[in-house]
């Protein structure tokens, strides 16, 4: 046998072979959301009506067993839309949309979506605006996906009894909101690989709590996107926190471009 071709096809040497690309990585992810949604949205539909016919009952074990078929459904439809929403970032087909907002209103809206979230989990919750509140120029949607990520991703992680915070403040040209939580932590040679696309922690991948892997990239996108900054710093066993600073102005063209190169 030729010595080259038994070495090209050892397992020792499967790391050098070529991965796929991140243009077409985006790209698989977009269309094979796209493919996924359409039946998803159907077979969502269908449970829908079964459950809600009065013409052809269905009985309570039955019942039992088309809601929990719902469940998975919308939680496979949560996964493809947030492969979709990630490639949609990246490949920039979702432009944004800047306009006057306060710092106040924005964190108000997140409070208002995950105050009972946390109640329910018998997690102590605190959002708090520091300071004079201010108005801003941002893209509020996307802020609202930021800050819903996080905090969201601090829910999940951070046990009954624990705490979550929110506080945000105004600092002369810029803003900054901060998530902290009293999780787990993450591990010191972890930080700086969270941000990448599917990275899963070691502890998550034998936990209970599922998820993308891609909570976080996509934050940072969007973060990159509106001229800001994101940074995390945690430790082991004591928790976790999540700083964001945006600048209170829209950025230039030419700023996002120094930014990114």
């Amino acid at each position: 046998m030729d010595a080259r071709t038994d070495s090209a096809s050892s397992p020792q040497n499967a790391s050098a072979r070529p991965l796929i690309a991140h243009d077409e990585l985006r790209t698989i992810l977009s269309n094979l959301s796209h493919e996924l949604c359409r039946p998803l949205i159907s077979l969502r539909a269908g449970f829908d009506l079964i459950l809600g016919s009065a013409a052809k009952p269905i009985s309570n074990d039955q019942r039992g067993h088309v809601q929990a078929m719902v469940v998975l459904c919308d939680d496979l439809l949560r996964l493809t839309r947030s492969y979709l929403d990630y490639a949609g970032l990246v490949q920039g087909t979702r432009p944004l949309c800047y306009g006057s907002f306060t710092i106040g209103a924005l964190i108000r809206e997140i409070d208002r979506q995950f105050a009972q979230d946390a109640t329910s989990r018998k997690v102590s919750w605190e959002s708090v605006m520091e300071g004079a509140d201010a108005t801003v120029s941002t893209d509020a949607s996307r802020c609202q996906q930021i800050f819903g990520n996080l905090v969201a991703n601090a829910l999940k992680y951070t046990p009954p009894g624990g705490q979550v915070r929110l506080a945000a403040r105004h600092e002369g040209e810029t803003w900054t909101v901060v998530v902290t939580d009293s999780g787990p932590g993450i591990p010191a040679d972890a930080i700086s690989k969270v941000f990448e696309p599917f990275y899963r922690l070691s502890r998550e991948e034998h936990s209970s709590v599922e998820g993308s892997g891609l909570g976080l990239a996509i934050c940072r996108e969007m973060v990159d996107q509106l001229g800001g900054e994101i940074s995390i710093s945690s430790t082991v066993g004591q928790g976790t926190r999540v700083t964001v600073r945006f600048p209170v102005a829209q950025p230039t063209h030419g700023s996002l471009a120094s930014q990114r190169n």
